[in-house]
């Protein structure tokens, strides 16, 4: 109702679908930001969590090879192929703590956005133009 105050009957048409328009394009905008958003903040945390993560530190090792242990416990034979699953199931978890660290951050974002909208919401008018017919 906001958008199309003040509008003249003859021009409602014309109004709702430049609002309709706009509102779809916002929301691609808006989708297409907020995916950015998550693409570089995964990629920030999954450099702050690879820099803890190293082959030299023991509890690195050690995890490697509890995983190492439970894929030769589950019938992989072979212990080599056994530890290289293990690295890759490291790095995916580590892919996937990123992942969810980032989506917290677009999270926040959002929650920030709402709260700037709410915020701006106090600020609206209302219309002073004539009533339309048919309203109460």
């Amino acid at each position: 109702m906001i958008a199309t105050a003040g509008i003249a009957a003859q021009d409602a048409g014309s109004a709702s679908a430049l609002f309709n328009m706009l509102r779809n394009l916002g929301g691609a905008i808006g989708v297409a930001v907020v995916e950015t958003f998550v693409t570089n903040r995964e990629k920030f945390h999954s450099f702050i969590i690879n820099q803890h993560v190293s082959l030299l530190q023991p509890a690195t090792r050690q995890t490697i090879a509890a995983m190492q242990h439970y894929f030769e416990a589950h019938g992989m034979s072979d212990p080599a192929a056994a530890r290289h699953q293990a690295i890759i199931l490291l790095g995916e978890t580590l892919k996937q703590q990123a992942n969810y660290f980032a989506y917290g951050d677009a999270f926040g974002l959002l929650a920030i956005g709402m709260l700037v909208a709410l915020l701006a919401s106090f600020f609206i008018r209302r219309p002073s133009g004539p009533a339309a017919p048919g309203g109460h």
